[in-house]
């Protein structure tokens, strides 16, 4: 064990952090480098205690509580760290977070953080959408890393749109549908199954040691349309979905109150500046390069047929 490095992994039970950890102890040549612990705010729990199994060391840590966090990283070579805007509901409380943890791994001495943020979309986008949250805090965060890191190696891990886009799909006069403020049914669009592929981007970041330092990945699975989206889904469900393109005022007028300008403009995000900037899709290679090695990504068909059949 001393022989290793420690790679401390938040969200070691979710999505994002559980396939950094899936990867590594799937992987003989990185299970044999790094030592592994996962934090969690239940170590009891099922999922946790499936992990101990695994020889993962399961520790107890609040995001709100900066000392606990410096006790779940004391020790540790890397940490991955993520928030939860959804969880809370407000970027004030998200930004405090993500402070937290980096004060906590910069007094630690971690040598190599990776931070799963997202582009700054009031930036980006010269003040045109204001209002998606859960992008901007997490962004702010970063900003506040990158000039504060000193000699810290610091990565940037920004996931694309999750791939189980099913919530989307609604019933319009008994055919289902995806209505959504896109221009098109051929705009590009990043898809992004966290569970899969999180961890072959993160660990080709921690891999990538001192050359990752400032780098920022966006992560995408597949870029696809959603031509090809409802092509897939009505293959895997037998019945035909089509595609919508609907006023913005359309979309927001199905949402509630608290939610609605976060998630219109989260689609006008997709549908006029390709989620991370207009022709990004076309520089995926800038990041597909820090995959780790031998890496296959997720294709929306994949998961369709995987995810299949579906109740719509």
């Amino acid at each position: 064990m001393a022989s290793k490095n420690l790679l401390t992994i938040f969200g070691a039970t979710g999505n994002q952090g559980g396939s950094v950890l899936d990867i590594i102890l799937s992987r003989p040549e990185l299970n044999s480098k790094y030592a592994l612990r996962g934090i969690t705010r239940d170590p009891s729990s099922a999922k946790s205690q499936a992990l101990a199994a695994k020889g993962v060391e399961m520790v107890k840590a609040e995001l709100n509580d900066v000392e606990s966090l410096k006790a779940a990283v004391k020790g540790s070579y890397g940490v991955f760290a993520m928030t939860d805007f959804w969880a809370v509901m407000s970027k004030d409380i998200e930004v405090q977070q993500g402070m937290n943890l980096f004060e906590a791994v910069k007094s630690q001495g971690v040598k190599h953080y990776v931070w799963s943020t997202l582009p700054h979309v009031e930036k980006m986008t010269n003040g045109v959408l204001k209002h998606v949250d859960h992008f901007d805090g997490k962004a702010n965060v970063a900003e506040h890393v990158e000039a504060n890191k000193g000699d810290m190696i610091v990565s940037y891990f920004m996931p694309s749109m999750f791939m189980d886009i099913r919530y989307l799909v609604k019933s319009l006069n008994g055919t289902p549908s995806i209505n959504v403020p896109f221009p098109s049914e051929n705009i590009a669009w990043p898809l992004f199954d966290p569970r899969s592929d999180s961890g072959k981007y993160v660990m080709g970041l921690f891999e990538g040691g001192a050359s990752a330092n400032g780098v920022k990945v966006n992560a995408v699975s597949d870029w696809t349309t959603p031509k090809k989206v409802v092509a897939a889904l009505s293959k895997e469900s037998g019945k035909e979905v089509v595609f919508n393109a609907i006023p913005k005022e359309v979309f927001a007028s199905f949402l509630p109150d608290n939610v609605k300008n976060e998630l219109t403009e989260t689609m006008l995000l997709v549908g006029d500046y390709s989620y991370y900037g207009k022709g990004t899709e076309k520089k995926q290679a800038e990041s597909a390069k820090w995959l780790i090695k031998d890496s296959e990504l997720m294709t929306f068909e994949a998961w369709a047929k995987k995810n299949a059949p579906f109740d719509f």
